[in-house]
């Protein structure tokens, strides 16, 4: 490194530790994503069922609206204006597994009907969930804390550096002058190196962009010819009123939303490239 002055070798090998992070980094996430391309390929190849699909979308609630918009469709079940869910007397019970589970808690209810909100966590619909759960394809939805990570190298680095010029009293590299400008050095420096995190994706960004288009573009074909009117009937009971805590039901690991809460439906859009955007 000849064109770099003795009192600025040191700080390039500082900045050489980020870039070896970073690369670390984009290794880890490309061995962490394997197994969800693996995944992908395989699903693009045989197919996936449309309440699957909707759960990669959007997770349990838009899961639970597609399969009773199937049931709907199907001549099964009827959704009132109010958006109560009853099942359609001698109606016959539909043949796949997950729609069959459902269509049989919703039976049980009578003449009460079922609500959205309730089919995510009343132990009526705990067989129809005890199905659905094995069949959700085992693929991420988020991109990884890779910009989090990358955060906290830039800061430390960048204090490192500073502090290692300061104790070792060396000049400013280029610039010269007294050492103990290092103090002042060190925000600067940080805030070019936190630049360099914001090309990975924020870790509540959505992941493989081709493969969340493809499972949306599956639910609305299934979905095709269902009325605006049940479409907005559901929404009416998609969220329950706030009336105290919620049943308390096993979670089921990686599946539940980014701040603990149920996941709110969601469109397919994607974050951008980095390890965080794929296929």
């Amino acid at each position: 490194m000849g064109w770099v002055p003795d009192e600025g070798r040191f700080a390039v090998w500082w900045l050489l530790g980020f870039a070896t992070v970073n690369a670390g980094l984009g290794l880890w996430c490309l061995i962490r994503g394997w197994g969800d391309r693996v995944t992908i390929r395989r699903i693009k190849r045989e197919g996936i069922g449309p309440v699957e699909a909707a759960w990669q979308v959007g997770e349990e609630r838009k899961a639970a609206r597609t399969a009773v918009g199937l049931l709907v469709l199907q001549g099964a079940v009827r959704v009132s204006d109010a958006g109560v869910v009853t099942a359609v007397a001698d109606a016959p019970e539909p043949a796949d597994p997950v729609l069959s589970a459902l269509f049989q808690g919703i039976r049980r209810r009578g003449a009460q009907g079922a609500r959205l909100y309730e089919i995510l966590d009343d132990d009526d619909f705990a067989p129809y969930r005890n199905r659905l759960e094995p069949r959700v394809p085992p693929v991420r939805r988020y991109a990884e804390p890779g910009r989090t990570v990358a955060a906290f190298a830039a800061c430390g680095i960048s204090f490192g550096m500073s502090a290692h010029g300061l104790a070792a009293e060396v000049r400013l590299p280029f610039l010269g002058g007294d050492p103990a400008l290092w103090v002042l050095v060190w925000w600067p420096v940080a805030g070019l190196l936190w630049l360099c995190t914001l090309a990975w994706p924020d870790e509540n960004t959505r992941r493989w962009r081709s493969f969340n288009r493809y499972c949306g573009q599956r639910v609305d074909a299934a979905l095709e010819g269902l009325p605006d009117r049940t479409r907005k009937a559901l929404g009416r009971t998609a969220s329950r009123a706030r009336q105290g805590p919620r049943p308390v039901r096993p979670e089921r690991r990686g599946r539940r939303s980014r701040d603990g809460g149920w996941a709110e439906e969601i469109g397919a859009e994607s974050c951008g490239g980095g390890c965080g955007g794929g296929d």
